[in-house]
């Protein structure tokens, strides 16, 4: 169990801590079961995690670098990430069979093959309109491929016509290139930290984030400037 600890140092603090409380559940449960066995991880100190804050960016900034740009798959990847609060992964796992057009909807396929309904804007609905009339509006399929078609066609997530499905390497490269450096989970946190101060509620956030816990949204509400001023600043109008 040392050598495992060991080989899971670089990971975050956080991270590295529930594997050592699973560990020790673990060790808990053997010695509940009969086991004569050592607590072995009695003297390994969890890692301090500090204060967790959002990576939430200036909503104001993040719009104005997905205004400029031009290329129509980037355009549409990037907003929809920012317009649904999706982890890039699930943003890439999109099939073309998941958008419901009428309905402005998409079946999220999300982190731990948790399921979810994402209700998008009509200017992402056009976003998409323009990307896919770029690819021959295709029916079935990964919604985001690469430019080109795949090399390897036999090892690769293909679609009909012969184009992969973009990886979260590739996106992440192309986000880098738009960006000051940005990375895409911040993408992510800024949407989550935006509705978070225009009134949505903690039953809100979690479906829309696709969170399993209100615990886990803490980061979100509880240090929230903007929410904050919001809400005294409509208390005080109810009372003038």
């Amino acid at each position: 169990m040392h050598t495992f600890l060991v080989s899971q140092e670089a990971l975050a603090p956080a991270t590295y801590n529930r594997r050592l409380a699973a560990l020790r559940s673990f060790i808990r449960w053997l010695r509940a079961q009969g086991w004569q066995i050592e607590d072995v991880l009695a003297q390994v100190a969890r890692k301090p995690e500090g204060t967790r804050t959002p990576r939430a960016l200036d909503a104001q900034r993040v719009e104005a670098v997905l205004r400029q740009i031009t290329n129509p798959r980037d355009r549409a990847l990037f907003w929809l990430i920012y317009d649904g609060g999706l982890r890039c992964q699930e943003a890439l796992a999109i099939d073309i069979d998941d958008i419901s057009w009428s309905e402005r909807s998409i079946l999220i396929h999300g982190k731990g093959d948790r399921p979810r309904e994402m209700f998008f804007s009509r200017a992402v609905s056009s976003l998409l309109d323009k990307y896919l009339l770029t690819r021959g509006n295709p029916t079935t399929g990964a919604l985001f491929v690469t430019q080109r078609k795949a090399r390897l066609p036999r090892s690769a997530d293909l679609t009909p016509d012969g184009y992969a499905r973009l990886s979260y390497r590739q996106a992440d490269t192309l986000w880098k290139q738009y960006t000051p450096g940005w990375d895409l989970h911040q993408l992510r946190h800024t949407a989550i930290s935006v509705r978070a101060a225009h009134d949505y509620t903690e039953v809100d956030l979690k479906r829309f984030s696709g969170h399993t816990s209100l615990r886990s949204l803490e980061r979100y509400i509880a240090d929230n400037r903007e929410a904050a001023k919001r809400k005294a600043r409509a208390w005080e109008r109810r009372q003038g």
